[in-house]
């Protein structure tokens, strides 16, 4: 279940914390715009790549994979598989807990998927073990209601964490078109108007051509400005919200029972869903 807001219409006074980052952020946008992407690419044509399509980013291999993505990037994805929101992403929490080993059923379930017979969970596609680790993670951000607040969304995970849209026999992404911003300038990112590369052990290194590496330097800035740009407005349009140790008892009761009820925060407002 899902319910959209745009936000209150009365208006809280924002905190001098919440200026702070608004502000901060404006800056950085304002510089990031003027980063060269020729400088950029001669960094990245040194650094070398070329995707070996291993999946092993796709697949966890290097830990935390979660893709984080914006609300145009789901809108994307919808359109071209004809999923739901909730069946193409789920609320960004912390990836601090084990997944379940893949099994014959998950496997079962994933060649349907793959041809189209069914579609994924709404609700129980991403499973954890360790719910206690969990709720420690997430305890500051629960409200007097026991709603759990997050900031942003992510792509879904199988219960193994694989990406749901990775094709398992062949490591191909069957949303490859319109794949998130992440993945397509993976494993290349820019944080705090540096560039930076995650861990691949496959293809990083490789030899990338001038002429590739310019295109990625254009595609990872644009992602880096979108980026900021959207967060930006979630901090403009976010509300605090009252904590109590009440809240964070339902909460904990809730996760229990592998339902929750999460206010997810994002570039257009909140939206309350049951996950």
């Amino acid at each position: 279940m899902e319910e959209f807001s745009s936000g209150s219409k009365q208006k809280p006074q924002k905190t001098k914390y919440q200026l702070i980052l608004i502000d901060a952020l404006k800056k950085e946008i304002e510089i990031a715009r003027r980063l060269d992407p020729e400088k950029l690419a001669a960094e990245i044509e040194k650094t070398g790549f070329s995707c070996q399509y291993c999946g092993k980013c796709c697949r966890r291999a290097f830990g935390d994979n979660r893709v984080v993505l914006t609300p145009k990037e789901i809108e994307k994805i919808q359109e071209y598989t004809g999923f739901s929101k909730l069946e193409v992403a789920g609320p960004l929490i912390p990836d601090a807990c084990q997944f379940e080993e893949y099994g014959d059923e998950e496997e079962d379930r994933d060649r349907k998927i793959s041809s189209g017979l069914s579609k994924i969970s709404e609700t129980g596609e991403e499973t954890f073990s360790e719910l206690s680790n969990l709720f420690e993670l997430l305890k500051e951000d629960i409200d007097s209601e026991g709603n759990i607040h997050t900031y942003g969304w992510m792509l879904r995970r199988k219960r193994n964490g694989d990406c749901i849209f990775l094709e398992k026999d062949t490591n191909r992404c069957r949303i490859y078109p319109v794949r998130p911003m992440l993945c397509s300038t993976y494993p290349f990112y820019i944080e705090g108007l540096k560039l930076y590369t995650c861990e691949c052990e496959e293809g990083l290194g490789d030899h990338i051509s001038a002429e590739e590496s310019l295109k990625l330097a254009e595609t990872l800035l644009s992602r880096y400005i979108l980026e900021l740009e959207d967060t930006l407005a979630m901090y403009e349009k976010y509300e605090d919200f009252e904590r109590s140790e009440k809240g964070r008892e339902i909460a904990r009761n809730s996760l229990e029972k592998g339902t929750c009820i999460y206010i997810v925060h994002d570039s257009k407002g909140i939206t309350k869903i049951i996950d």
